[in-house]
């Protein structure tokens, strides 16, 4: 069996060797680009917003007896239903699809498919519009505005900074689609996509939080 012998110092730079950059420093990978890290910096500030507003309902709902006064009861949530679902169940069921739909896009940019990319985000933006729609509907018939109690006033400031993330998602996946059209993603770059889903998945999210808490919990 023969040893192996351990070579100390090379007279040659190893071919793994990376490069070096302005510092003199080798070039180290990092696993996300700085790009990338400001969308995570900055959904986790809109985390931290919205967690304040959920502190926030749950704190007053713990310290106010009557949390209801305009009902008098808990409310059943089926305004105009169809088919026999509430309209927040129709726009959940439209925002989980839509977040399905933003990552099939994201999918097929990373493949180079441009032309998939345009499909899917088409219904996801569709969807998006459909759900401010069906929000805005339902503020119409529910019948109390935010001044009639805490209740009133906590549904409307945590519904309406929502509904104002998904104009801004809706907003955000349209200048992705514009530019998808003017072809400038690419397999290699498409940041922007990338960005507009963890944006949207995040909405999502949140919307699943605020349905349970307000729609199931109340």
């Amino acid at each position: 069996m023969l040893e192996r012998r351990v070579v100390r110092g090379r007279s040659t730079d190893p071919l793994d060797r990376l490069p070096p950059n302005e510092t003199g420093l080798e070039v180290q990978p990092t696993r996300f680009t700085s790009g990338m890290w400001a969308v995570i910096l900055f959904i986790s500030s809109e985390a931290m917003f919205f967690g304040a507003l959920f502190t926030t309902y749950f704190f007053l709902r713990s310290r106010i007896p009557e949390w209801e006064p305009v009902f008098g009861e808990k409310p059943t949530w089926q305004v105009d239903p169809i088919l026999g679902v509430g309209l927040p169940t129709i726009n959940t069921i439209e925002l989980l699809v839509s977040s399905l739909t933003m990552q099939l896009a994201v999918n097929a940019i990373k493949k180079g498919d441009r032309r998939a990319l345009r499909n899917w985000l088409i219904p996801t933006i569709v969807l998006g519009a459909l759900f401010l729609i069906g929000q805005g509907y339902e503020y119409t018939r529910l019948g109390f505005l935010p001044r009639d109690g805490v209740f009133a006033a906590v549904f409307f400031t945590l519904t309406g900074f929502h509904g104002a993330h998904v104009t801004g998602g809706v907003l955000f996946n349209t200048i992705c689609f514009y530019r998808t059209l003017k072809g400038q993603f690419t397999a290699r770059r498409h940041l922007a996509v990338e960005a507009a889903s963890i944006y949207w998945h995040f909405v999502d999210v949140v919307w699943i939080g605020l349905f349970t808490t307000i729609y199931i919990v109340g």
